[in-house]
């Protein structure tokens, strides 16, 4: 280990041993006491409805964290998966190698002068600086799961605005508890909401165990395009062993070509890389989906190694036009010293015109100095 990764891991190490307890901005809080969370949260109504003068307020509480997730880790070289909701920024992944968690997590609910109604609802790293926007915080302590899951739920089924339900479901799936795929599969067959929904669904991909559920959405014709897809990509990241031959046994047997289209990026971002990759490089070569020949294509584009390479290489001579272009601009995507010499070969020796205008125009795109050399041959002719 490299002294980056090691001072990196030394500082999630202290994280950890600090993060149970409490944060110097935490100490600005007030602390309210009770006998459960359900308690401490109607003492807490009390105490802000009494506010001279009336205004917002914030209640708070600690929870279970999923391992492996970070929360508003801060600025870094993230490899992984970075999801954004509106101001609300989670991240699964390394740095340097070593997994990012945020231990140190709290659900904050924003609720008007009344006491009554949740405005707004964050989940906040602790360990991070924050305003909280001027308005008091009553700190309710550490909230049992199910206590916590069961008020997150029926925030979320009784909710109409967008953003607020987005986060508790967030909230639910960041919880370190069984029951969450469950509490999700109840929101997705319960909502009517559909953004809220495809939240849901994307979440149970990483929180796992639910590959059936998502099979029958991807399967189910009644369900929108843009949910199939979501459920699609759930499998695709999902760590269960059986992932990637579901999707390629789904790709086998689902008639609809666009819903097809969708599992070839579920295939392309599984982890199984190699048996994913032998699966495009079929599609790419054998498909009779001219479209889903030429997206196989671009996300083989994205892996490196020869074996890809020699697949872009081949589809330049493939009989349909149109995947010959677009193996020329996904070999335009690769690192420079690969592409560079393949599209001064394909501009100077293919014998479709159309074909080394394309390979022409993203040499003029890459800004290589070979490129510049070429250029001034052909205009010297």
């Amino acid at each position: 280990m490299d002294f980056s990764s090691l001072f990196f891991s030394c500082v999630l190490m202290v994280a950890s041993l600090f993060g149970s307890g409490q944060t110097q901005q935490s100490r600005n809080f007030i602390t309210v006491d009770g006998a459960d969370l359900r308690a401490k949260m109607e003492a807490a109504q009390k105490l802000g409805r009494a506010q001279s003068p009336q205004t917002r307020f914030w209640l708070a509480y600690s929870f279970d964290v999923r391992p492996g997730i970070a929360v508003d880790p801060g600025e870094a070289q993230f490899h992984g998966n970075m999801m954004t909701y509106d101001d609300l920024s989670v991240f699964i992944g390394k740095v340097n190698g070593v997994t990012v968690e945020t231990r140190n997590l709290a659900v904050f609910l924003l609720y008007e002068p009344d006491g009554a109604v949740v405005s707004r609802l964050e989940v906040y790293n602790l360990d991070r600086p924050r305003e909280y926007r001027g308005y008091p915080v009553y700190w309710l302590g550490r909230g049992g799961n199910e206590e916590s899951l069961n008020l997150l739920r029926q925030i979320v089924s009784n909710d109409r605005s967008r953003k607020l339900t987005e986060h508790g479901i967030v909230a639910i799936a960041l919880h370190d508890d069984p029951r969450v795929a469950g509490v999700l599969k109840n929101l997705v067959n319960s909502s009517l909401e559909q953004d809220a929904r495809r939240t849901a669904v994307h979440w149970i991909g990483f929180t796992g165990g639910e590959m059936p559920f998502l099979t029958d959405l991807v399967r189910n014709e009644s369900e929108s395009v843009e949910m199939r897809e979501t459920a699609a990509y759930a499998i695709g990241i999902s760590k269960d062993a059986a992932a990637l031959n579901i999707l390629t046994e789904l790709y086998r047997t689902i008639p609809n070509r666009e819903i097809r289209r969708k599992l070839i990026f579920a295939i392309s971002v599984n982890d199984n890389e190699e048996a994913a990759t032998d699966f495009l490089i079929r599609i790419a070569k054998t498909d009779a989906d001219t479209e889903a020949r030429k997206q196989a294509m671009f996300w083989l584009g994205q892996k490196a190694g020869e074996k890809t390479l020699g697949v872009l290489k081949d589809a330049v001579d493939d009989p349909d036009t149109e995947v010959q272009k677009q193996a020329v601009f996904v070999l335009s995507r690769r690192p420079n010293d690969e592409a560079v010499p393949l599209l001064i070969k394909i501009a100077r020796t293919h014998p479709k015109g159309e074909i080394r205008k394309e390979a022409i125009f993203w040499l003029g795109r890459t800004g290589d100095p070979r490129a510049l050399t070429f250029f001034e041959e052909l205009l010297s002719k």
